[in-house]
Parts: structure tokens; C-alpha cells; sequence
């Protein structure tokens, strides 16, 4: 029996360590904010940062909210707002998969959920339970800007269970403990609810970056023959994959909640899955399926078995 050749899962542990290093920054950052030391280089809390004096990092959606509530933008804040909203536009929703700190905690317990039922004998969740109303977190970004208009108070910024992570490891206040232990056990429940339907950061990113040069490609001369489904059922939003993009011969995820974390890439047993930057040659791809150039074989997934297809796991 042929070994199944080893997987690195690159890209799975590229994104926990940005996302660790980010969570580090803000935890020294509060910090100093606390101390109230205005000598050390990082300085800020989890809706804004400051680099060496030079350099603000500003979440986008605490700006609006504080905009709207005030009815006055800071300069500064609207600069440091503006450095992340174009690296969203130019490289998608990035914030998501790489450096949200509460999506790195979702990405541990289910890893370590996945390894807890594997010491058992117990086959993991075939994917994220659904389906969700994914279209409600961008209900729930109206009405928090809704919320700033009428009351004057950037709600978000108080209730971000971000800003409460943040919080829990900075004081350890037992009423944020407490929400962050309850937002872990619905995680369990239904994974990545708050990411896939509530968060309304994630949907301002998700509008911005949709579109970015960071993509998920499918190799169209392999989508369609090794139809093991893994990109489907290790995609942490969710997203059919192999069925909605590789099998109907798309060049590339373009689903709105991708956040190019590179899991389905990392699992895929035959490379049909990659993560890169766009390429015009998808156009080219796009096109010539369209007017019947290419030839897509779909196999039975009951009968397209492999080993590598059967033991990957992310």
C-alpha cells in the first residue's frame, strides 16, 4: 500500500503565526496604553494602534462608528483606517484569515476538537454546520453605523467580542470571561457563527475585499477528477469548494465569505486547490469555458476514492 505523502499545512500555520503575533502586539500595546507609556514604540488597544509615532493602524469600523457618532474625523484615524482598507482592496478580506485574533482561538479549539475525536475513533464534522444566514451580518453592520447615527455611542467597539478577548488577557474580568467562554461553546455548536453570520467587521472587509488580488485558483485541467471534497469540508466558512467553483470549472473562489485562509489549499491532495495572487490568465480560463473549450471530467464521488483524498486532515 502506496504511503500517504505527508502535508505541511503551510499556510494554516503562516496565518496562526501573523495571528499570534498581531494578538502579542495588542496585548503589549493595551498595555503600555494602561501604563500610560508613551516612550514604547507599539501603544493602542483593539481599535487602534500606533507604530514608532509614525505609523496608526485604525479599524475601519470603529472609525465609522466614531465618525458617525461624533460627526467629526480625525486625520490621523482616517489615515490609519485608509492603509487597511486598501490592503483589504488589494488583497481581499486578509484581516479574517490572518490576523483577526478571535478567528486564530476559533481555529484552535477546532483544531484541537478535531484531534480529541480522532483520539476517540470519531470522524470530524463533514464541514461546518449549516446552512447560516450570511447575508445577516451586513444587517448587523446597518445597524451598529444605524446605532452610532441615532445614539451617538460606537456599540461595537464595547460589545466586538475582539475588544472583550482582548480584554479577558489584559484584566481578567470575570464578566468578560464569561462571554468569551460563551461564544467559544457556541462556536462549538455551530462553527464559525459569529465569523460566517454576525460579525459586521467581517462584512465591511468582506465588501471592500472581495475582490482582491489574493485568490483561491482551481487548477481547471485537474477540477472535476479528484472529487474527495476535502477543500469542502476543512473550509472554516463553509464554502462548497469542490462543488460550487472546482466542479463547475470556475478559476477561482470568488465567494463573499472567502477569507484566503488557505485551508482548503493546504488539504488538497492534488494541488487542484492553490492560493496565489490573480493571474489574467483566469480571464483567459473563463472565458474558454464558456464558449466550450474546456472539458471538465466529473467523477462519482462515491467511487473517486484515494487514500491521500481519505486520510488529509487540516
Amino acid at each position: 500500500m502506496r504511503r500517504k505523502r505527508p502535508r505541511l499545512h503551510l499556510w494554516t500555520w503562516a496565518r496562526r503565526g501573523t495571528a499570534l503575533l498581531f494578538l502579542v502586539l495588542l496585548l503589549v500595546a493595551s498595555k503600555v496604553m494602561i501604563n500610560n507609556d508613551t516612550a514604547n514604540a507599539f501603544q493602542g488597544s483593539a481599535a487602534a494602534t500606533t507604530t514608532l509615532d509614525l505609523l496608526p493602524l485604525v479599524d475601519p469600523l470603529a472609525l465609522l462608528e466614531s465618525t458617525i457618532a461624533a460627526r467629526d474625523v480625525a486625520l490621523t484615524a482616517l489615515l490609519g483606517s485608509g492603509i487597511l482598507l486598501l490592503t483589504a482592496v488589494l488583497l481581499g478580506p486578509i484581516f479574517c484569515g490572518w490576523v483577526c485574533p478571535l478567528g486564530l482561538v476559533f481555529d484552535l479549539q477546532h483544531s484541537l476538537r478535531r484531534r480529541v475525536l480522532r483520539l476517540f475513533g470519531k470522524k470530524r464534522p463533514e464541514r461546518p454546520v449549516g446552512p447560516l444566514p450570511e447575508n445577516l451580518r451586513y444587517a448587523v453592520l446597518g445597524g451598529m453605523l444605524g446605532f452610532a447615527l441615532l445614539a451617538g455611542w460606537p456599540l461595537f467597539q464595547v460589545l466586538s467580542p475582539i475588544s472583550i478577548l482582548v480584554r479577558v488577557l489584559v484584566f481578567g474580568l470575570w464578566l468578560d470571561i464569561v462571554v468569551v467562554l460563551a461564544v467559544l461553546l457556541v462556536d462549538l455548536a455551530w462553527p464559525r457563527l459569529w465569523c460566517r453570520a454576525l460579525c459586521p467587521l467581517g462584512a465591511l472587509y468582506s465588501l471592500v475585499g472581495r475582490f482582491g488580488l489574493l485568490r483561491i485558483r482551481v487548477n481547471l485541467h485537474l477540477s472535476g477528477k479528484y472529487p474527495c471534497q476535502q477543500c469542502s469540508r476543512h473550509c472554516p466558512m463553509g464554502i462548497a469548494v469542490m462543488e460550487d467553483y472546482a466542479e463547475a470549472g470556475e478559476p477561482w473562489v470568488d465567494h463573499p465569505s472567502c477569507i484566503r485562509c488557505g485551508s482548503c489549499a493546504d488539504v488538497c491532495p492534488r494541488d487542484v486547490i492553490r492560493m496565489g495572487l490573480w493571474r489574467k490568465s483566469a480571464w483567459k480560463a473563463t472565458a474558454q469555458r464558456e464558449n466550450g473549450d474546456v472539458a471538465l471530467p466529473i467523477l462519482d464521488h462515491a467511487a473517486a476514492t484515494c487514500e491521500a483524498c481519505e486520510t488529509s486532515e487540516g
